[in-house]
């Protein structure tokens, strides 16, 4: 999942099984919402026509997915006509279809009308219906954080193989912190239970990802200073520690009020508390509005600050 591939991959079609894209990038070097889920659509109608792998595995991994997203198992692809459309298709087959992705149909021959209609281009899923508490949710409805987390667990469940490698670029973008959380060790229950053999490679900026997942089972190179990989010791490690060992970020506050603080205090030790210069300083502090909690380790300092008479 990514979306700088160079053309020659992401022009890539479903009968170049060895490189399957899910970013949003399409030919005409334009970004599409709809790209990836046309993809997966395709892996998932031909897994669902050709459903001749152990169920009870693949059920409970199904299931696990869907109920992190608490989806109902019912899902509607939704069909338009593509431009490469040489007949009435939807005389054959309906424009909507309706599938349980832990209950395959029995209607195999119609699934296998859809996936050939769908590989010669001549319909395209124009949108996908998602269930929740009984009602209806397309593609635009959800947001784009919920949409990530989809196309990521389904894709890895019906576009991955084994001795593959998996490519998955800045995962963080759009999660709210909890997936960020929980998003890699989802995806790689997956990988464990299907594709045992498959290699998993992260790209990430968030101290979150990077010490979620367990250390003995994890790598990890720091790019660009380093080239060599070292087993990860960042499993279970506070998000302040993980920015400063492993991204070299010594705070996650803004640099602009530990620049005011150390000024503040510069002044302060050198008696110059009474100084124009530091009642601006206070003045710019105090601007801030800081609700700072009792136990935070500034708490006291900038009380102290801004103490001082104005």
């Amino acid at each position: 999942m990514h979306d700088k591939f160079p053309p020659e991959i992401y022009k890539k079609n479903i009968e170049n099984q060895n490189i399957v894209y899910l970013g949003n990038k399409v030919n005409n070097n334009m970004i599409s919402d709809i790209a990836p889920f046309r993809t997966l659509c395709k892996f998932v109608l031909r897994k669902v026509s050709d459903y001749n792998e152990p169920i009870t595995t693949n059920k409970y991994l199904i299931d696990y997915a869907l109920s992190r997203l608490n989806f109902e198992d019912k899902f509607i692809f939704k069909f338009r006509y593509g431009k490469n459309r040489k007949e009435e298709v939807f005389s054959s087959v309906p424009s909507e279809l309706t599938i349980s992705l832990t209950n395959p149909q029995d209607n195999t021959n119609l699934l296998k009308k859809y996936v050939n209609h769908v590989e010669l281009g001549d319909i395209l899923l124009s949108d996908i219906s998602f269930h929740r508490k009984g009602r209806a949710f397309g593609l635009s409805e959800l947001s784009s954080g919920e949409k990530q987390y989809a196309l990521a667990l389904f894709g890895f469940f019906y576009c991955g193989c084994s001795n593959s490698i998996i490519f998955y670029d800045e995962p963080e973008n759009s999660l709210h912190p909890l997936w960020q959380l929980t998003i890699i060790n989802d995806l790689s229950l997956i990988i464990d239970k299907l594709y045992p053999d498959a290699t998993f490679l992260v790209a990430t900026h968030s101290p979150l990802i990077a010490s979620s997942v367990r250390n003995n089972k994890t790598f990890i190179c720091d790019f660009p200073s380093g080239q060599s990989w070292k087993q990860s010791d960042l499993f279970g490690q506070a998000s302040d520690t993980v920015l400063r060992e492993q991204f070299h970020l010594y705070s996650a506050r803004s640099p602009e009020i530990y620049e005011i603080i150390n000024k503040c205090l510069d002044l302060i030790s050198n008696n110059k508390k009474h100084s124009s210069e530091f009642k601006n300083l206070q003045f710019n502090l105090k601007s801030f509005n800081l609700q700072l909690t009792s136990d935070d380790p500034l708490y006291k300092v900038v009380k102290t600050i801004l103490s001082f008479n104005l």
